[in-house]
């Protein structure tokens, strides 16, 4: 076989969708023919995953919150230092380990697991520190990031990119007119919200994160789904933006 045909690309891109797991080393693709271009598949699994992984450390921030109240130490400048890099979190993670409920930790803390969970302290919360006569007296986990701007050019930008990509992945090929037709749409906004918030949940669970584009991405959800974000919903959204691609 060729290794520039278009089967050959086809191949390596189907390797590669089916290796991909969320911030693991299986997700790095092989390098493609010459002057291909290769997007990675998010798969359904993958979306599973990542909301599983999302839930648990949003469970266990807000755990570490209330338990700050009786141990203003166990998130000190060091730990708060330490859970906002995902390099470091593993290690602050096994020592504490015997604290924590275990429905609140994955059975492996992996890469995608620290990765969100350090993500958190830049997207949704942060942490107050109260001294007194040179002591740390009271910590406080806060939930929103510091005031600032909305990052609006941000979060179109975003939603973009997620489509983009998508319909790349899917070997769907669109203008650039067409694209923006499509971000554009309104009964298509709420499933590009969705899509465009699992596309970004799995930057951040491979360290790619956009900071508060995520809140506001967040924030940009209808209650309703917030409050149901699941694997179905997201691969019904998904289905919905194929189909406008397509169309």
């Amino acid at each position: 076989m060729n290794a520039g045909s278009p089967t050959a690309a086809i191949n390596v891109a189907a390797r590669c969708r089916s290796a991909r797991t969320p911030a693991g080393p299986e997700s790095r693709c092989p390098p493609g023919p010459a002057g291909a271009s290769l997007t990675v598949m998010l798969t359904r699994s993958d979306v599973a995953s990542l909301l599983e992984r999302q839930s648990r450390a949003y469970g266990l921030l807000l755990w570490l919150g209330r338990a700050c109240a009786e141990d203003p130490a166990l998130l000190d400048p060091d730990a708060v230092a330490q859970l906002g890099h995902a390099r470091s979190v593993p290690a602050w993670i096994a020592r504490h380990r015997h604290r924590i409920p275990t429905d609140l930790l994955p059975p492996t803390v992996d890469g995608a697991f620290a990765a969100l969970l350090a993500s958190f302290l830049e997207t949704s919360f942060r942490i107050d520190h109260v001294h007194f006569d040179g002591r740390l007296v009271a910590t406080h986990l806060v939930r929103g990031v510091r005031p600032g701007r909305l990052p609006r050019e941000g979060v179109a930008t975003a939603r973009t990119l997620a489509v983009k990509h998508l319909l790349s992945a899917e070997s769907v090929v669109v203008t650039g007119e067409a694209l923006r037709r499509i971000t554009r749409r309104a009964d298509l906004a709420e499933p590009l919200a969705v899509w465009t918030y699992a596309w970004e949940l799995d930057r951040r669970a491979r360290g790619k994160g956009k900071g508060p584009v995520v809140h506001a991405l967040w924030r940009g959800l209808p209650p309703a789904v917030r409050a149901d974000l699941t694997a179905d919903r997201v691969w019904a959204a998904r289905g919905r933006l194929l189909a406008a691609g397509l169309s």
